[in-house]
């Protein structure tokens, strides 16, 4: 028989609770040392005002969780999290009721009732439970005043106006009283106070409450100290870096008025610099003199010198990584040098053949530039790539104006200078386009144009940024704005245009793991100059192809996703001429082709709509999603359009798909699988098998289609560059 001291306690328990005796399924007498908790819920009688986490973080008891069966069977799998032990203890039960109770008594409301509903299951032995919670009314705020120790708040005539306008927006507040309301508003009133140079200001409200109506009257005492101007800023704990520099970011200082939350902006602007591990702002009292303080800025600094290095895996590039060496204060100061190295290697990657990349580059950062906002960054790199666009190499400079009131609210002003050679234009394994063009039925050789293989870009942008964000690394709530502007200088130019772009993303959160992301993108190019003298007397292929650089494209990993990287859109077969000898000692010449290499267009709108769900049996680290992306890339400029009919592919493409991710230490492993809901004749065709049918003069679609490839895998580690 298993009835034991548990059980007694139990019973003994809900005698003396003020809640109803236990209701179970099964005889409490079952009820023993190994009782487990199956569940605990929560049933609302007038409704839920307080969050049921911050609830079940106020008790000791916890359930098992939902799929316990399913997640004990998968318990050897990585990730999948144990069900562990959930003990049943009557006494701990009844300690839980009282401190929901006093919870909600401290929260505002006085007259809340706390019940419980325990039901047991021999079989399984375990009881489920549920809180059964009346709240009541709330204890409502009906008068609210500031005093001062010797009567009202007496204030110098330049804060009477602002000090009006707080009160009436406090008043205006509707709100109940409870432990913390009163906290909030303890905070806001000093905060306030030390805003308009009252380094010592303090509040304390307090309350006179009617239980009978649940009404409370609340008056605020204000202590604000003196008010007093700065008179110093001392700095400790640096060693590397002199006071002035550390001083420059804050925007008070000498003979300004105290002003608590300035300075605070200035010590999280401080911090973000990469020689400052940690900064304090403080005002000793005994500094108090003569109304005026000093306050002292104690900080801690990183050591010089770093190297740091990231590695990921992406579906396109394949192992990824970024090294860098940093000088955190060079040539003294807050001033950063920064050496650094990127490879995307192309080893482990999804797609044949895999695009690489190989970059080195060298950065000054020079913050506080003659502003505490603006910003100067710049230096010169060497690249080297073999991807969708071309396989060539590249020199130049990049320089950045930044003018930052918070880092999503920013401006900047960027110079870029470069010099590439092209080694391969991507068309096909050394051809030329008149070469490519007549293979492919689009042009004669005398039409098709020729291109230079070298290309120089010197440009000047305008890009701004405007959002607001709840965290920066796992936004769910929030939103993100950024245009850009880009136009390229006379003389220097192998092509010239204007760019005009604009991205935007909101996070819009429906529960702790519930939520959408949409994202949308649109740009424009206006191609004058050099870009347009030949546009008429060669091939309109040749004329895009000159501002292959800056054109859109959309498809990956980022964007729409039943597509590889740049492939949604307007693409032709890159070929490979092979010539060999066959049995009979001839010489046979063989067209191939084993992937699409973008064309680009002048113009782009895209979007996507994803939702995050959670995974039941996994921990919160998981989580999986369902998208639906579309986006369309075509060049509405009749100059540079190719009219090549059906294999023009400018029309608006959707796809959709569901994906799952897991955040690591080296960051986000995400899986996602895209089928593409109305490809275009190429999309559904291999290269190969277009290129055939365009050489022989037919039509594409007249080549079966091939269903799989509707689908798409993407894949990422880490990092990716």
């Amino acid at each position: 028989m298993r009835t034991s001291a548990v059980a007694v306690a139990l019973a003994a328990g809900t005698l003396l609770a003020p809640g109803p005796p236990l209701r179970a399924q099964d005889a409490l007498s079952g009820v023993g040392s190994a009782t487990e908790v199956a569940s605990v819920q929560f049933r609302f009688e007038d409704g839920p005002s307080l969050d049921e986490t911050d609830l079940r973080s106020r008790i000791a008891l916890t359930g098992r969780g939902g799929l316990a069966g399913l997640r004990e069977f998968l318990g050897f799998i990585p990730f999948v999290p144990p069900v562990g032990a959930h003990p049943f203890d009557p006494l701990e039960l009844q300690r839980d009721m009282i401190r929901l109770r006093n919870h909600y008594h401290r929260s505002g409301f006085p007259k809340a009732d706390v019940r419980y509903d325990v039901r047991y299951n021999a079989e399984s032995d375990r009881v489920r439970i549920a809180f059964v919670i009346r709240e009541g009314p709330p204890l409502a705020i009906t008068a609210l005043d500031f005093v001062a120790d010797s009567g009202p708040v007496v204030l110098p005539a330049d804060l009477q106006a602002e000090w009006a306008k707080f009160v009436e927006e406090e008043r205006g507040k509707s709100r109940r009283y409870g432990e913390l309301e009163r906290r909030v508003l303890s905070d806001s009133t000093a905060r306030w106070f030390r805003h308009a140079g009252y380094p010592f200001a303090a509040a304390d409200p307090g309350a006179v409450i009617d239980t009978a109506s649940n009404q409370a009257q609340v008056t605020v005492h204000v202590r604000p100290g003196v008010r007093a101007r700065i008179r110093a800023i001392d700095v400790t704990g640096n060693s590397t870096v002199a006071a002035r520099h550390l001083v420059r970011p804050l925007p008070v200082g000498p003979g300004d008025w105290y002003d608590g939350s300035a300075l605070e902006k200035g010590r999280q602007q401080l911090v973000q610099m990469d020689i400052v591990r940690h900064a304090t702002l403080e005002v000793p009292r005994d500094s108090a003199r003569d109304s005026t303080v000093a306050v002292r800025l104690d900080v801690a600094e990183n050591p010089p010198r770093l190297i740091r290095g990231e590695a990921g895996v992406a579906s396109g590039g394949g192992v990824s990584g970024e090294a860098q060496w940093t000088h955190r204060s060079f040539l003294g100061g807050l001033r950063t040098f920064t050496l650094g190295v990127a490879a995307q290697t192309g080893v482990l990657a999804l797609t044949d053949p895999p695009e690489q990349l190989y970059r080195a580059s060298v950065t000054i950062f020079q913050p506080f530039a003659g502003d505490r906002h603006v910003s100067v960054a710049g230096g010169p790199f060497v690249e080297y790539r073999d991807d969708l666009r071309d396989r060539s190499q590249a020199i130049g400079f990049e320089g950045t104006v930044a003018y930052a009131s918070s880092p999503l609210r920013s401006i900047s002003l960027g110079y870029t200078i470069s010099h590439r050679r092209v080694l391969d234009f991507g068309l096909g394994e050394n051809l030329d386009p008149a070469q490519y063009l007549p293979l492919l039925g689009l042009a004669t050789p005398a039409a098709a144009g020729t291109l230079d293989t070298t290309r120089n870009r010197s440009a000047i942008s305008l890009e701004g940024s405007w959002g607001r964000l709840d965290q920066f690394a796992n936004p769910r709530r929030g939103y993100v704005i950024r245009p850009r502007i880009e136009v390229t200088t006379p003389g220097f130019n192998t092509s010239e245009y204007v760019l005009a772009d604009l991205s935007a993303t909101a996070y819009i959160a429906l529960g702790d793991r519930l939520g959408f992301t949409l994202r949308g993108f649109g740009g424009r190019i206006f191609p004058f100059g050099r870009s347009v003298d030949d546009a008429l007397t060669e091939s309109p292929f040749i004329s895009l192809l000159r501002l292959r650089d800056v054109t859109f494209t959309a498809g990956g990993t980022r964007d729409l996703r039943g597509w590889g990287s740049q492939l949604a859109g307007p693409k032709l077969p890159e070929i490979r001429v092979v010539t060999e000898e066959n049995d009979a000692g001839q010489t046979v010449t063989d067209t191939l082709s084993e992937r699409y290499t973008p064309i680009g267009g002048l113009a782009r709108v895209a979007g996507t709509v994803e939702m995050q769900l959670p995974m039941p049996l996994l921990s919160p680290k998981w989580q999986s999603f369902v998208f639906l992306d579309g986006g369309r890339v075509w060049t509405p400029d009749s100059r540079f359009a190719l009219d090549a009919a059906e294999i023009d592919q400018d029309d608006f493409f959707m796809s959709t798909g569901v994906g799952i991710g897991y955040e690591t230490i080296v960051g986000a492993v995400q899986l996602a699988l895209g089928y593409k809901l109305n490809p275009s004749a190429l999309d559904e065709r291999s290269p190969q098998a277009v290129l055939d049918a365009l050489t022989a003069g037919q039509s594409v679609t007249s080549v079966p289609a091939e269903s799989q490839r509707r689908w798409h895998l993407h894949f990422s580690i880490g990092a990716t560059f």
